[in-house]
């Protein structure tokens, strides 16, 4: 059974988890992270971390707090989602910041596994008789946090896998031509809120050409992702929708392609290598979540090579009889959550070990 002062501990960290939870793709490949500052069991400043390279969510709490507080600062409590950081970077150490304003105890839940931080930030903050706890174990800011350990440990992007499957198990029609949706609206406002929240999007050469998918946030209000695309057989004309946007995609291609509006990176091997080439050059970019939709090849092949972390599949009640085989999860596997969305069900999958 817990006790008063941790089921206190996790009230204010839970808080933190919503809080990290606000941020989208602005953060890149920056953690994203919550924090709130308690004074007797009131909190008086709450952030989190919006755009890479500005302010932490320490620096955006505390400066939330109204003047008649701040003299209560250092005899408050600081709650954060993850590990504060004790590397200056490009916004400065939270260590520095937490000394300087004189706070005496911080709380957190998982440690940052970024090399240079993962436990030296207790050590510092000890070691200026700060009291620090730990909850390493706490559920509500796992997710938020995985992100940032994907990246920290296996270099490359956390990567998210996002498709729709009719109720007999395919992707599509036996008929390309037709137009269908699979998915209700509700649904599919819901997947615009999630690219909100990635740096980067990725489809197939095949998919750009067929479907002519815009790829963006046009249903939610929040940034469009980077539009990626897989194209080794050359198949996108450069007429697609994708083209026509502000920001030019970036399109790893079989070879140079100078009439294409658009960052081409040329593929130093073939397709079962492109997948590791895209995700290095991601991350040399600081792209630092990627979602996949499709098509079926390039869901499979990253389903094979073990290169996702996270799946959320939509099964639509609808039936099509026949089609195009929806991808199939492999290796070990655990189900997240499942509910229903409007007539869809959404059941979100996480690979172990990833």
């Amino acid at each position: 059974m817990s006790s008063p002062v941790e089921l206190r501990d996790e009230s204010f960290l839970l808080r933190c988890g919503q809080l990290a939870a606000l941020a989208d793709g602005r953060v890149g490949d920056s953690p994203r992270v919550g924090a709130v500052l308690v004074f007797r069991g009131r909190i008086i400043g709450e952030g989190y971390h919006k755009v890479a390279g500005e302010a932490h969510a320490e620096v955006n709490c505390l400066a939330s707090v109204r003047e008649d507080d701040r003299p209560k600062i250092p005899d408050s409590t600081l709650y954060v989602s993850l590990e504060p950081c004790c590397i200056q970077g490009r916004s400065g150490a939270c260590t520095d910041l937490i000394q300087r304003h004189g706070i005496k105890r911080v709380v957190f839940a998982q440690r940052d596994a970024t090399p240079g931080v993962n436990g030296m930030s207790v050590g510092i903050l000890e070691e200026a008789n700060v009291s620090v706890t730990e909850y390493n174990g706490f559920k509500p800011t796992l997710a938020p946090n995985r992100f940032r350990k994907v990246i920290a440990s296996q270099e490359r992007p956390f990567v998210l896998l996002k498709f729709a499957q009719s109720a007999d198990g395919f992707l599509r029609p036996e008929n390309r031509e037709e137009d269908y949706w699979l998915t209700n609206p509700i649904s599919r406002r819901l997947v615009h809120r999630w690219r909100a929240n990635s740096t980067a999007i990725m489809v197939g050469g095949r998919t750009i050409v067929e479907d002519n998918p815009g790829l963006n946030t046009r249903l939610f209000p929040g940034p469009s992702p980077r539009v990626i695309v897989l194209d080794p057989k050359d198949r996108c004309t450069g007429r697609e929708k994708i083209f026509r946007q502000d920001r030019k995609p970036v399109v790893f291609s079989g070879s140079d392609r100078p009439d294409l509006k658009a960052e081409v990176v040329p593929l130093s091997s073939g397709w079962k290598g492109a997948l590791p080439q895209v995700l290095s050059w991601l991350h040399a970019a600081r792209l630092g979540h990627l979602t996949v939709e499709g098509g079926a090849a390039l869901l499979q092949a990253f389903i094979q090579q073990g290169l996702w972390d996270e799946a959320r599949v939509f099964t639509s009640p609808q039936q099509l009889n026949a089609g195009l085989a929806a991808p199939a999860l492999k290796g070990e596997v655990r189900l997240l959550r499942e509910e229903k969305i409007g007539t869809d069900l959404l059941r979100v999958f996480a690979r172990i070990g990833g």
